[in-house]
């Protein structure tokens, strides 16, 4: 072989060593292996090279494990009410000047009204007439509860003897014992000493106030001056509370021997719910004013003096009972504040005029009705 073939062939040889060098290097980077300590380095270039970019930082979003077993249960509905008055979502309340259709044809759950169209004896509803007033115009039943007041006499009631009366501010020597002043806010009205047992003789006697309410048919009583316990007359009496509760519960026995079931439905008087032998006699519970009104404006109500009274209430809503609220107004905007304020609070509301003569049916007021201050007739 001559010089030049064999200088030829070192240089293929050489070409073909570093083509398989470079190979092998660029093998190794791509699989992130390091040089060999052993395989021949590249002699450093003199050129300089451009700064590499920075890195970009990648936020990494952690997404925690959520355990479905692990969450609070949801918070539980409020309990329904119980017994007959458990179901109303609706009543109405009147007491003078009672129309049977026009209350027929209401659509309440419940009805408070008196036993007689003007107090008498002379209208007083029949038991026909009540019979019909006990089913809705849809055909489902209808709870009604009759005016029953306990803790004032009323002059226009059957057991009213006109010589009773007042005679201006004299005293009058033919009064009975149990017998205290005018009502100053609505006359004919007169408080009573309703521990004494002639007043109570006149509601539990035979074919007494009571009896007159169970003969017509009545599916309970709604109690009115309960909260008599706590006015002046009491003041005379320092068991005046006791002896209120002591007075429903004989009603409450006389009312459900006669008939089972037969409905306990106090009007204020809610301070009497602290005592829990009450509240188990009892079916429920009528509050009025207690947004609106407790001076017989319709202005609303002190919030502290609000939140003792629902305060006093909600012992026996805990127990499953029925609170059946009625406001006195007639501005729309009062009546949608009461409304979603008193179904917050679970109570069931009502709105009337004062003088209760008419049936308001919803929210809007009879055509002139306005309420003056007065109630009852």
């Amino acid at each position: 072989m001559d010089g030049r073939n064999h200088r030829r062939m070192l240089s293929k040889r050489l070409l073909a060593a570093a083509v398989a060098v470079s190979i092998g290097t660029i093998g190794q980077a791509a699989v992130g292996q390091t040089t060999s300590p052993l395989t021949p380095q590249p002699t450093p270039s003199t050129t300089a090279t451009a700064p590499a970019a920075p890195a970009i930082a990648v936020p990494v979003i952690t997404v925690p494990f959520v355990d479905a077993n692990a969450l609070p249960p949801p918070a539980p509905l409020p309990p329904p009410r119980l017994g007959p008055l458990g179901a109303a979502k609706s009543w109405g309340y009147q007491l003078s000047g009672l129309d049977p259709k026009a209350l027929a044809a209401s659509p309440y759950d419940v009805l408070v009204i008196d036993y007689s169209r003007d107090g008498s004896d002379a209208k007083a509803l029949t038991p026909a007439e009540l019979a019909a007033l006990k089913v809705k115009p849809d055909g489902s039943p209808r709870t009604i509860l009759c005016y029953f007041s306990i803790g004032e006499a009323e002059s226009y009631r059957y057991y009213w003897k006109w010589w009773w009366r007042s005679v201006w501010i004299l005293p009058n020597p033919f009064a009975p014992n149990w017998r205290e002043k005018l009502n100053g806010d609505w006359g004919g009205n007169y408080a009573v000493r309703y521990w004494e047992p002639e007043w109570q003789d006149i509601i539990l006697g035979k074919d007494g106030y009571l009896d007159r309410v169970l003969k017509a048919g009545f599916d309970g009583v709604w109690m009115d001056k309960v909260d008599s316990s706590m006015e002046d007359v009491a003041a005379k009496n320092p068991q005046a509370k006791e002896q209120m509760i002591a007075f429903i519960g004989k009603i409450a026995a006389k009312g459900r021997a006669a008939r089972p079931g037969f409905l306990i439905v106090p009007q204020n008087g809610e301070e009497l719910l602290e005592d829990a032998g009450y509240r188990a006699m009892i079916d429920g519970i009528g509050k009025e004013s207690l947004l609106y009104g407790e001076e017989g404006k319709p202005t609303a109500n002190p919030e502290p003096l609000v939140a003792k009274k629902s305060g006093y209430l909600n012992l026996l809503a805990a127990e499953r009972k029925t609170i059946l609220a009625v406001e006195y107004l007639d501005k729309p905007v009062d009546i949608a504040a009461a409304r979603k304020r008193l179904e917050t609070l679970g109570f069931v509301p009502h709105f009337a005029t004062r003088e209760l003569d008419s049936l308001r049916v919803g929210d809007n007021p009879p055509a002139g009705a306005a309420s003056t201050g007065k109630k009852r007739r």
